[in-house]
């Protein structure tokens, strides 16, 4: 009898024990997140701040989504071009990914269209499509 019951007390104190070890580790473990989430936030304020103070280190793009723009050629002639997406670097360059271009006198589908020298080259590369409206009249 007393060999059961010492039984009974040894898986008592075993239980004791992995309850207490178990509170242990889920306490831990919601420190340890507690506080890569509070370094991780200071990081980020961190990023913004040592921009502010030197910006020139940082490399920066300006991303757009579903831009539109009307072109104007030979006082006549519009374009409406429309992307999916754009990003440009400075003011100077701008490239567009995904573009339809529709005018008078046709329609274009490009890959890609870059726009530098404050819009006055535009480039189609990425197997740019020409499609021409018949403009001849009888």
């Amino acid at each position: 009898m007393s060999s059961v019951l010492s039984r009974i007390n040894l898986h008592l104190k075993i239980k004791k024990y992995l309850i207490a070890s178990s509170y242990f580790f889920i306490i831990f473990g919601v420190l340890i997140f507690i506080f890569y989430a509070i370094s991780n936030s200071n990081n980020k304020f961190k990023l913004v701040a040592d921009y502010k103070n030197n910006p020139e280190k940082f490399k920066t793009e300006k991303i757009m989504v579903n831009p539109r723009i009307k072109f104007q050629y030979n006082d006549q002639q519009v374009y409406e071009i429309v992307a999916k997406r754009a990003m440009h670097k400075d003011e100077q360059e701008v490239t567009l990914y995904d573009v339809h271009a529709t005018g008078a006198i046709g329609n274009i589908t490009s890959g890609e269209l870059k726009i530098d020298e404050s819009g006055d080259h535009l480039v189609f590369t990425k197997n740019p499509v020409l499609i021409l409206n018949n403009t001849n009249k009888k």
